[in-house]
């Protein structure tokens, strides 16, 4: 797909400063968006399955939207559907943890994800992320935030992520997110996140960063 214009990359930023919380026949949409914004993710590509990957990232993002995130209304979509943020407020981080029982109700799902061969992957990595995830304060957590490939470099993640800390902020609460790509460490810090844990899921896997932002008036 050639890359947007300039026009096309404004309208998209403004699109993105001015999100609105999605509406339950737009969670697949949302969903879609994610998995070709995390395809190339390092996390993801080590996690989840090579062959089909797009559509094992697909499947997952089905889940933790749907399932997880959904029933707490925070997720958040630029009206082009360019961009989207998916928090979590603290009332909602329950749904984070996949305790023995869920996580067997869900194995068939986890298949079509990792398959086989990466299955501990997949469990190693949800295992690492819910231990490191700080249990108190109470906090607000950025599940994800995405952007279309092609728009990639316009500063829509930056305007996305102005636009829906704001919510945060009114709160007066602080805010966390694992970070699963180094390129996204200095978006993240300029908006005033800072690195406090650095994990990986096996010895074989890519760091995580755990970032935290402190609450402002």
């Amino acid at each position: 797909m050639p890359a947007p214009g300039e026009d096309a990359a404004v309208a998209a930023r403004v699109a993105a400063a001015d999100p609105r919380k999605a509406e339950a026949p737009e969670l697949a949409r949302v969903a879609r968006l994610m998995a070709r914004a995390f395809a190339d993710d390092p996390v993801m590509s080590w996690g989840f399955r090579a062959a089909r990957h797009e559509a094992a990232v697909g499947a997952y993002m089905d889940f933790a939207i749907r399932r997880q995130c959904a029933p707490h209304d925070a997720i958040f979509v630029a009206p082009d559907f360019n961009s989207a943020a998916v928090w979590l407020p603290p009332s909602g981080l329950g749904s984070l943890s996949l305790p023995p029982l869920r996580m067997l109700a869900l194995f068939p799902r986890l298949l079509r994800m990792a398959g086989w061969s990466r299955l501990r992957r997949v469990m190693a990595l949800g295992d690492a992320m819910e231990k490191h995830h700080p249990p108190e304060p109470p906090h607000w957590y950025l599940f994800f935030i995405g952007v279309a490939p092609e728009m990639r470099g316009r500063g829509l993640g930056s305007s996305m992520l102005e636009a829906t800390l704001k919510r945060v902020d009114d709160d007066r609460m602080p805010a966390f997110l694992d970070n699963s790509n180094p390129k996204n460490t200095r978006l993240y810090e300029r908006h005033g996140f800072r690195i406090v844990t650095e994990y990986r899921p096996r010895n074989d896997a890519p760091v995580v960063q755990g970032m935290w932002r402190n609450a402002r008036a």
